[in-house]
C-alpha cells in the first residue's frame, strides 16, 4: 500500500480484548503525543465481551475503530490495523500502555538514526516506577524452556531477556517487548506481515527473527519512555493463555528445526506447559480461597 499525501507520519495500532479499564488512559496518553504531524489512531477490538469498543467510540472520535466479531488473535488483528493505515511507520500498542508525550517521538528518531532499523523498542516500566525488561537476544530453545532462569544464568546483556541490564543505552538487540514498538513500514514489506498464526505471544519474537535474517536490525530507545500496567488481558483467561503461548513457542521452534526433531520439541514444550498449567491452576484456587 502506497502512502496516501495526506497520511500522518506515525499510524498507531491498539489491539483490545476485554480492556475497558485501560484503553481510554491509552488512548487520550497517545493523543497528547508531541509529533511534528498528526498521530493516527486504529483500535482493533477482539471481540471485547465488555464496553471496550464503546468507550473508544464515545471517547475517541477521531479514532478509527474496528469491531471483530470473533477473537481472530494479536498477530492476525494487528495486521488488520497496519493494513488500514499508510503512514511511513506504525506503532504497534498493548492498550495497556500509557505514554509520556515524548515517547513516540522519540522512538521515531531512534529509527530515523539507523536508517536499517526496522523495529525500534520503548523503555517500560511498571506503574510503580520499577524498570520492566524489554529487550533480549533471540532465544534458543534452552533459553525459551528455562525462561526466566535463563536469563539469570548469564550476564546481564546476553539471554532471552536481559534482566539486569539498567536499559540506559542506544543499541542493537535481538528482539523487544512486544507490548509498546515503533515498526517501519518499509521492513513490513520487505518481510513480510506478522505470522497469522501465532494467536498470542511469540508473534513478535518470530517477526524480529525474520527481520535479522533479511539484514534489518531492531533497536532499543532508552529516552523513549512508557508505562506498562501488564496482563490486564491475560489475567482473565490465564489457562487458554498458558497453552496458546505454548504453541506460539512450539510453531517458532518447530519452524526452525528439521521435521526428525520436531517431535521431541513437542514433547519438551508439552511439558513445560503441564508444569505452567498446574503452578497457574493451583495459584488460582489459593486466591479463590483468600477471597
Amino acid at each position: 500500500m502506497s502512502r496516501a499525501a495526506d497520511a500522518p507520519l506515525v499510524a498507531a495500532v491498539i489491539v483490545t480484548w476485554n480492556s475497558a479499564s485501560t484503553i481510554a488512559r491509552c488512548v487520550s496518553t497517545l493523543r497528547a503525543s508531541d509529533l511534528p504531524g498528526d498521530l493516527e489512531i486504529v483500535v482493533v477490538d477482539n471481540a471485547s465481551a465488555d464496553r471496550t469498543a464503546d468507550i473508544v467510540a464515545e471517547t475517541a472520535a477521531d479514532v478509527r475503530l474496528v469491531r471483530n466479531a470473533t477473537n481472530r488473535g494479536l498477530a492476525a488483528a494487528n495486521n488488520q490495523g497496519i493494513d488500514a493505515t499508510t503512514s511511513p511507520w506504525v506503532l504497534i500498542s498493548n492498550p495497556d500502555v500509557v505514554y509520556e508525550p515524548t515517547t513516540v517521538a522519540r522512538l521515531l528518531a531512534c529509527g530515523e538514526r539507523h536508517e536499517r532499523a526496522a523495529f525500534v523498542i520503548a523503555r517500560l516500566s511498571y506503574p510503580d516506577g520499577s524498570l520492566q525488561t524489554s529487550v533480549g537476544d533471540l532465544p534458543t530453545l534452552r533459553q525459551a524452556l528455562l525462561g526466566r532462569r535463563a536469563s539469570a544464568a548469564r550476564h546481564a546483556t546476553s539471554g532471552f531477556w536481559w534482566d539486569g541490564w539498567a536499559h540506559d543505552e542506544e543499541r542493537a538487540v535481538g528482539h523487544g517487548a512486544e507490548s509498546c514498538y515503533l515498526v517501519r513500514r518499509a521492513a513490513i514489506t520487505a518481510i513480510g506481515a506478522q505470522d497469522p498464526r501465532y494467536f498470542l505471544d511469540w508473534e513478535g519474537i518470530d517477526w524480529a527473527d525474520r527481520a535479522h535474517a533479511a539484514g534489518w536490525e531492531v533497536w532499543f530507545a532508552p529516552d523513549a519512555r512508557a508505562v506498562h500496567v501488564e496482563g490486564v488481558s491475560i489475567s482473565q483467561a490465564r489457562l487458554p493463555w498458558v497453552v496458546r503461548t505454548h504453541r506460539g513457542m512450539y510453531r517458532y521452534f518447530s519452524g526452525r528445526a528439521s521435521r526428525f526433531s520436531r517431535p521431541l520439541i513437542a514433547l519438551l514444550i508439552a511439558g513445560r506447559a503441564l508444569v505452567k498449567l498446574t503452578v497457574v491452576s493451583a495459584r488460582m484456587v489459593t486466591e479463590k480461597v483468600r477471597r
